[in-house]
C-alpha cells in the first residue's frame, strides 16, 4: 500500500507540474477524478476477464512482466536486451522463455506481435510496482489520459475556445467500447498514446519547423511504430500532404484527395508487387482469422465480409465495410443483456453527424486539417477492421480507435462556432 501511495504522488507532481495531463478551462480535479473510474472500471473489468476468460490478455502481460523482473534480479544484462530488442543465446533463455505466456503471436500471423511492447512496458513498471496490479492499472491510464489529451488538443488547436467541449471531449473516454478497452491491461491505452501523441508533436513541428519539434515527432512516432504500426499507415497521406502544404485552405478538397491517391498507387503497386497487394492481403488475412476463430470456439463469429481479393471488388466493397464495422452487434446478436450498450454506441457518430450537417448549413465553418485527417483515418481504421475480422468481439476492439476519432472529429465540429484564424508558421 505504502509503494501505490508513491506512485499516486507521483502521478499528481506530473499533474500538477506538466502539461501532458491539463486542459484550459477544465477543473483541475475532472481529469484525477476521470483517471480515478478508469482504474477501478479496469480493476472489474479485470475481474471479469479472469472470471470469464481465466484472466485473458491482461494476465498474461503481467505474468509475462513477472518473468522478466525474475529475469532482471539474475541476469540484468539479458533483462535490458530483451527489453530493447537485442539478441540473447537462446540456449541461455531456454526456461524463460517457457514461462513466457504472451510474449509469443497466437499463431495465425507473423508479421507483427505488439503484444511484446505491451510487455515491456509492464516489465519496467514491475521494478518498480512490488507486483501490485493497481500501480500497473494506475500507470496504464495515466499514459492512455496523455493521449487522449493531446488528441483533443490536436482536434481543438487554436480554433476551439469552449471548455464545455474539453469537458464532452474527454467524456468520450466512457464511451461503452473505449472505456472497456481503455482502462484494463491491454493494448489499446498505450495505443492511445502513441496515437495522441504522434498527431499532437507532428501539428506542434507543422506550426514551427524546429529541430526538437521534429524530434519529438519522431520519438512518438516510434513508440507508435512499437504498438500498431499498421494504423500509422492510416494517416501517412494525410500528414504528407500538411506537410507539403501547411497553410492549406480547402483541407477537406486536399486531404481527400491525398488518401484517393495514395490508395490508387497503393493498388497499381500491389499489382506489380504482390507482396504489397492490399486486396490479397486483407482476405489472407481474414480467412486467417476465420480459421483461428474456428479453431478456438470463438462464442461471436459472425459471417465474413464477401469480397474477392482483387481491386475492383475491394473497391466495390469499401461502403459495405464501412456499415459492417460501424454497426456491429445488433442488439439482437448480444449474449448478454448488460452488453446492451456496446450497440447503442454505433449510432452515437451517425447522431452526431445528422447534427453537423445541420450545423454546416447553418454557420459554414471551415474544417480544419486536423478533423479531415481524424475523420478520414478513423473510417479508414472501421474499414480495414470489417475486412479482417469475422468475430464481433475482436471487431469492435479493433474498431475502437477508428470510432473514437470519428466520434471527438464530430463533437469538434459540434463546438467550432468559435474559430480562430489559422496559425502562421513561424
Amino acid at each position: 500500500m505504502f509503494l501505490l501511495i508513491l506512485h499516486i504522488i507521483l502521478v499528481y507532481f506530473i499533474f500538477s507540474r506538466t502539461q501532458w495531463l491539463r486542459l484550459d478551462g477544465i477543473s483541475k480535479g475532472l481529469v484525477p477524478f476521470i483517471l480515478l473510474l478508469k482504474v477501478i472500471g479496469g480493476y472489474f473489468i479485470a475481474r471479469y476477464y479472469l472470471a470469464t476468460y481465466k484472466g485473458g490478455d491482461m494476465l498474461g502481460y503481467l505474468a509475462d512482466a513477472n518473468q522478466f523482473y525474475i529475469l532482471f534480479t539474475q541476469n540484468p544484462v539479458y533483462f535490458l536486451k530483451m527489453l530493447v530488442g537485442l539478441d540473447v543465446p537462446a540456449e541461455s533463455m531456454r526456461e524463460f522463455y517457457s514461462h513466457l505466456t504472451s510474449w509469443f503471436t497466437s499463431g495465425y500471423s507473423n508479421q507483427y506481435n505488439d503484444a511484446r511492447s505491451v510487455i515491456r512496458f509492464h516489465a519496467l513498471i514491475r521494478l518498480f510496482s512490488n507486483g501490485n496490479d493497481w500501480i500497473h492499472l494506475l500507470w496504464s491510464n495515466v499514459f492512455c489520459l496523455m493521449g487522449m489529451i493531446a488528441l483533443i488538443k490536436f482536434i481543438a488547436h487554436q480554433r476551439i475556445q469552449s471548455s464545455t467541449f474539453y469537458q464532452f471531449a474527454l467524456l468520450l473516454l466512457f464511451i461503452p467500447n473505449v472505456f472497456i478497452w481503455s482502462s484494463a491491461i491491454m493494448k489499446e491505452p498505450l495505443l492511445i498514446f502513441a496515437m495522441g501523441m504522434t498527431l499532437r508533436y507532428f501539428q506542434l513541428w507543422n506550426d514551427e519547423r524546429n529541430f526538437i519539434n521534429f524530434f519529438k515527432f519522431l520519438i512518438f512516432v516510434f513508440c507508435f511504430l512499437l504498438v500498431k504500426s499498421f494504423w500509422l499507415l492510416a494517416f501517412l497521406p494525410g500528414i504528407l500532404i500538411w506537410t507539403l502544404f501547411p497553410q492549406m485552405k480547402k483541407s477537406v478538397v486536399m486531404i481527400t484527395l491525398s488518401y484517393a491517391v495514395s490508395l490508387i498507387i497503393v493498388l497499381l503497386v500491389g499489382e506489380v508487387v504482390l507482396s504489397f497487394n492490399l486486396p490479397d492481403l486483407l482476405f489472407g488475412q481474414q480467412r486467417n482469422m476465420w480459421r483461428f476463430v474456428v479453431y478456438m470456439n470463438s462464442g461471436s463469429l459472425i459471417h465474413p465480409l464477401s469480397f474477392a481479393p482483387n481491386p475492383m471488388s475491394f473497391l466495390l466493397h469499401i461502403p459495405e465495410a464501412f456499415c459492417y464495422g460501424m454497426f456491429q452487434p445488433w442488439p439482437w446478436q448480444l449474449a448478454k443483456w448488460f452488453y446492451f450498450p456496446l450497440s447503442l454506441e454505433n449510432f452515437i457518430f451517425p447522431a452526431m453527424v445528422a447534427l453537423s450537417i445541420y450545423k454546416f448549413k447553418i454557420i459554414g465553418n471551415r474544417i480544419s486539417p486536423e478533423m479531415v485527417i481524424a475523420l478520414i483515418a478513423g473510417m479508414v481504421i472501421v474499414i480495414i477492421s470489417a475486412f479482417t475480422t469475422p468475430v464481433i468481439g475482436s471487431l469492435i476492439r479493433y474498431r475502437m480507435p477508428g470510432l473514437l476519432l470519428m466520434v471527438l472529429t464530430a463533437l469538434a465540429f459540434l463546438y467550432s462556432r468559435n474559430v480562430m484564424p489559422f496559425p502562421k508558421i513561424k
